[in-house]
């Protein structure tokens, strides 16, 4: 109560001018002075627009949620074409895949990657594919582009996939139209080197690089890679050869499993 009463004596100045405006304006409304009529009918014609002005106001409330409603059918709609997006893509994908199975004279395991490594440099993926579909440990992996890989290890319904792009992946090689052979091994961003060229081997910048099939595990005439550069030095035994791999195991959605009893095994 005490603190009450110190409250009312602090703002006693403001209450008692509150008071004094609150008397003049009942004296004025109360009145029937020409004064007094003209604030009695200037307050009524402000108290007869506050309707309208609601109206206003319930009509805004109203546009605002109409707009909310049409950004959200907006947003539904941008997710619905992306969705519809992605889907043609992996369709065409799927296409693209089924005439390369026809085309190919090896048997193939559709799968797809379920998983990638962790690494920034990827060494291993996980496809959807094991002992269940007759996958084996070093069958060989195929995407659209070429080699992928090989089969690292295996489970009933899952296979991990050791990559071409690993640098410690080694394949044997054959380039260009010579068909010289030779031992790529990857290094890095999507690129490698063939070892053991000899000089003057007549390899070319665009020439393809092909499994060898001097090869336990890939057949002959996989497609690997393409020449970038080659370099004859003086007084080196071997030319400096360097690849741009084909497969991109980043970008790798869908692969083949060769199946054991391929051709050219």
């Amino acid at each position: 109560m005490r603190n009450l009463f110190e409250w009312i004596y602090y703002l006693r100045e403001l209450l008692l001018l509150l008071l004094a405006v609150l008397i003049s304006v009942t004296l004025l409304l109360t009145n029937e002075s020409r004064q007094a009529v003209f604030l009695q009918s200037t307050y009524a014609g402000i108290i007869g627009a506050l309707p309208r002005l609601n109206l206003g106001l319930s009509d805004m409330s109203s546009y605002r949620e109409e707009n909310s409603i049409l950004r959200e059918r907006l947003i539904q709609y941008g997710l619905l074409n992306a969705e519809l997006a992605e889907t043609a893509r992996e369709n065409a994908q799927l296409r693209q895949m089924l005439a390369f199975a026809r085309r190919s004279p090896h048997r193939l395991q559709a799968a797809e990657v379920i998983s990638r490594g962790a690494a920034s440099l990827l060494s291993t993926v996980t496809i959807s594919a094991g002992t269940n579909q007759g996958v084996r440990i070093n069958d060989p992996i195929l995407s659209l582009e070429g080699l992928l890989g090989k089969v690292l290890s295996v489970a009933a319904d899952a296979a991990v996939i050791h990559l071409v792009t690993d640098r410690n992946f080694r394949v044997s090689v054959k380039l260009g139209d010579t068909a010289v052979r030779g031992i790529l091994r990857p290094t890095q961003a999507g690129r490698g080197i063939v070892d053991g060229v000899p000089p003057n081997s007549r390899i070319g910048v665009g020439d393809p690089v092909l499994t060898s099939g001097f090869s336990d595990i890939f057949p002959r005439n996989l497609p690997v890679a393409v020449v970038e550069t080659v370099e004859d030095l003086p007084g080196e035994n071997f030319s400096r050869i360097t690849v741009r791999l084909h497969s991109q195991p980043s970008a790798t959605e869908h692969v083949f499993v060769l199946m054991e009893g391929y051709a050219g095994s």
